[in-house]
């Protein structure tokens, strides 16, 4: 599966959390559509004649942008690559951005799937974390979009929000279920050093929620939802049926090939991870150059190690056969080997050809997914 990123860099404000590379200023926005346009001329052979399945504009906002220039951005990449057998294309919305004359033009556009950056259905938690909608607002834009024929669209939540009990965790996930949406994404708050919210922790101020509680918010989730109906298909993600998962994240956990355009952005030919610069006026200054680069040739043990790290992630799991062929039969012995530790204190589980971390489990997957990578001596 072959995907396509471009990045939005530009937001009003910078949430507490959030430590993604963004600019608050979006005075460029024009120079930085023309620079966009300019790496995508530059980076036309990226895809050969290999189709493309999924694009996915991510943020930042990308809603700040008319509806008009996401489609002119659509367009360029519809005349550089093969675009012609797309299934989905993808924007990230924040719900104040939503009004109904915005998502009347939105519908004129080939967008056909919405991810609504709601983290909370609670004002306390939404104002804790920087957010600039409220809970009304949040509901009335997912509903709104819905009415306008939106019909396949995703919500983010976040859990363990300092402060929230498991009770309103429960009444966030029930109120996303309510919302009839196709997709929900659930994430753990994961306070970085570089952000609002690292500070407050540092100055003591901000006391992170403990790890039982993020455990038990996280079962909580996994339960209501696969009891409505949601298949959970990647630690984070849920989806009502196999139609509505997320193609564009899916071919990322698949080792699928994908440009990311933009600044920081990350793209990967199956053996070259590229990255751009994290810096919105050199990028503008430099896009079309090779400058905005850096690069990162991946070994026969990254990929190894970076196959059991996503297929651990995902409802997929490790298969015996996918990872004898890839990597070879000595490989294979090896997972199985340092498997074995995990199958017997049941942090793993092994189904035939598949292993698998189980939902119970999966809050502590960073630290089984690391003792099975192969370290090169």
């Amino acid at each position: 599966m072959s995907a396509l990123y471009i990045h939005i860099p530009f937001c009003k404000t910078r949430c507490n959390y959030c430590d993604f590379y963004k600019s608050t200023s979006c005075a460029k926005t024009e120079a930085y559509i023309a620079a966009l346009e300019r790496e995508m001329d530059y980076r036309r052979d990226f895809f050969g004649n290999t189709p493309v399945e999924t694009v996915f504009f991510g943020g930042g906002t990308p809603s700040l942008l008319p509806p008009a220039v996401l489609q002119r951005i659509i367009d360029k990449a519809r005349s550089l690559w093969n675009l012609s057998g797309v299934k989905e294309i993808t924007a990230e919305v924040n719900p104040d951005d939503i009004t109904e004359p915005y998502l009347d033009r939105l519908a004129e556009t080939d967008i056909n799937r919405l991810s609504f950056g709601v983290q909370s259905f609670i004002d306390r938690d939404l104002k804790l974390l920087g957010r600039r909608h409220t809970a009304g607002q949040a509901i009335d834009a997912i509903r709104l979009a819905q009415a306008k024929g939106f019909s396949n669209i995703s919500l983010d939540l976040i859990f363990g929000i300092p402060g929230m009990s498991l009770r309103e965790w429960e009444n966030n996930v029930l109120r996303a279920v309510i919302m009839k949406v196709q997709h929900i994404s659930a994430y753990c708050l994961t306070i970085a050093d570089n952000t609002a919210f690292g500070k407050m922790q540092e100055e003591g101020t901000l006391a992170p929620a403990s790890d039982e509680m993020c455990e038990n918010q996280f079962l909580i989730a996994h339960r209501i939802l696969t009891d409505s109906g949601f298949c959970h298909y990647e630690i984070s993600n849920y989806a009502l049926g196999e139609k509505r998962r997320s193609m564009h994240n899916w071919a990322y956990w698949c080792g699928g090939t994908y440009l990311g355009l933009g600044p920081s952005a990350h793209s990967y030919d199956g053996n070259e991870r590229i990255y751009g610069i994290n810096d919105v006026d050199r990028y503008i200054e430099l896009a079309g150059t090779d400058r905005i680069y850096g690069r990162e040739i991946l070994s026969r043990i990254d990929k190894y190690n970076e196959y059991v790290m996503t297929a651990l992630r995902t409802d997929y799991g490790v298969r015996r056969d996918v990872l004898s062929e890839r990597f070879g039969f000595k490989r294979l012995l090896y997972f199985e080997y340092c498997a074995g530790k995990f199958l017997e204190n049941g942090t793993m589980v092994r189904d035939g050809n598949v292993y698998r971390i189980p939902p119970e489990k999966l809050m502590i997957s960073n630290s089984i997914i690391s003792d099975l990578f192969y370290i090169e001596e």
